[in-house]
């Protein structure tokens, strides 16, 4: 887009005319919620965060996401427990009251609600507690703390087909406080996944300063050892990663048959190079297998037969699963 020699103060019709049309071919958010009006959109070019919501001038905020799946949100609380978790480490009040449980209710009550809006019975969620708009300082202190929710489609971002090919990346690794907060600061995954892109990877695998694996940009990673050890890495000093956890657990099952062992532990990148099976995992259902990391081959160099079970179990439970679920009822259900 070209500047003009002059440029229009818009009135309210016209910016949202120009909005729309901006907005056109990006992703389509189906509803958001903001607990500044207290209420649901669902016109995109109404959408809208403050320009000096802290979330936007400090990165003060925190977020969390889950799964819309079958007309049912999964594991609906363990997102929002890391999220007013995170909130609390960060130091941002809380949008309805001190009270966490009372938060965390009307929260469930919110975004369920704005689900039923958006209309989707598969989709995505995201969740922001901010320390809001009301100036452009440093502190909260003026502002006016804000809980967002946007409910979409679900996107591509970290979906594939037939696996990837990965490496290590040259980036530093968070401090301790935002690597294991989901905060808004995600300047360093971003530039893990770009530095990755650069040298032919897709999401980089990053190795901390004693030289074991951390994670990727935005997914942990897992190993199958070539004893037949499902491994990954513990959560000192990466973010604790809630689809890897359930991850963990679903793969019981297999010890015995497909594997030995499942384990958390230090992974030295040395050792974690000879894996016969390696993927990332993350989104409450995404796994992406990893065919070979830094030039070198994983096992066959084929998606594993652990990878491939794994991933049935995933969705499975995501689908199917009745212990982690929250049915939503919409207009003309019976």
């Amino acid at each position: 887009m070209s500047s003009p020699d002059k440029l229009p103060i818009l009135d309210r019709d016209a910016y949202l005319s120009r909005l729309q049309e901006c907005l056109e071919p990006m992703l389509r958010v189906r509803a958001m919620y903001s607990s500044l009006v207290n209420g649901i959109v669902t016109d995109p070019e109404l959408m809208t965060v403050p320009v000096f919501d802290h979330a936007i001038v400090r990165g003060h905020a925190v977020f969390d996401t889950a799964t819309v799946s079958c007309g049912r949100i999964y594991r609906m609380s363990a997102h929002l427990d890391r999220l007013l978790s995170g909130a609390e480490r960060s130091r941002i009040p809380l949008p309805y009251g001190e009270k966490v449980s009372s938060n965390k209710d009307l929260m469930v009550s919110v975004v369920a609600q704005t689900v039923v809006a958006a209309g989707l019975r598969q989709g995505k969620i995201r969740m922001y507690l901010s320390a809001g708009p009301g100036n452009f300082g440093i502190t909260p202190k003026g502002c006016t703390s804000a809980f967002y929710v946007a409910v979409y489609d679900s996107d591509a971002a970290i979906m594939t087909d037939g696996g990837v090919h990965e490496v290590t990346v040259d980036v530093p690794m968070k401090p301790e406080i935002l690597a294991t907060t989901k905060s808004n600061n995600y300047m360093l995954n971003v530039l893990t996944k770009m530095a990755s892109e650069d040298k032919g990877g897709s999401f980089g695998v990053l190795v901390d300063p004693a030289g074991n694996v951390a994670e990727s940009c935005v997914m942990n990673a897992v190993f199958v050892t070539p004893d037949r050890r499902l491994v990954t890495p513990t959560f000192d000093g990466i973010l604790a990663g809630t689809t890897v956890l359930k991850l963990l657990s679903l793969a019981e099952e297999l010890v015995g048959n497909l594997l030995s062992a499942i384990s958390q532990e230090v992974v030295p990148a040395r050792d974690a190079h000879s894996s016969v099976e390696m993927f990332f995992v993350a989104g409450d259902d995404h796994i992406v297998p990893v065919l070979s990391w830094d030039g070198q081959t994983i096992g066959a160099g084929k998606i594993g037969l652990v990878t491939k079970r794994l991933g049935e179990l995933l969705h499975k439970e995501v689908t199917l699963g009745t212990g982690d679920h929250l049915a939503l009822t919409y207009p003309g259900d019976p």
